[in-house]
């Protein structure tokens, strides 16, 4: 096992993506929403079926040390 400290810049483009509006919680369901993309591209992912054409995900920096 190693040990590893770094960072990583992941990217996450929307197009039409309908959240509902008013319910003081549209800021917090498209950050969910972006998060759950960037998850179903992961090769150990669970929720593969749940890739939404809509987003693109880019993964623009990594840095491990």
């Amino acid at each position: 096992m190693a040990v590893f400290s770094g960072e990583v810049t992941i990217r996450v483009k929307f197009n039409k993506v309908q959240i509902p509006v008013g319910f003081g919680m549209t800021s917090a369901i498209m950050k969910h929403r972006c998060v759950e993309q960037a998850y179903a591209i992961s090769p150990w992912s669970k929720i593969k079926d749940a890739r939404d054409e809509r987003f693109e995900v880019v993964v623009d920096k990594e840095k491990l040390e």
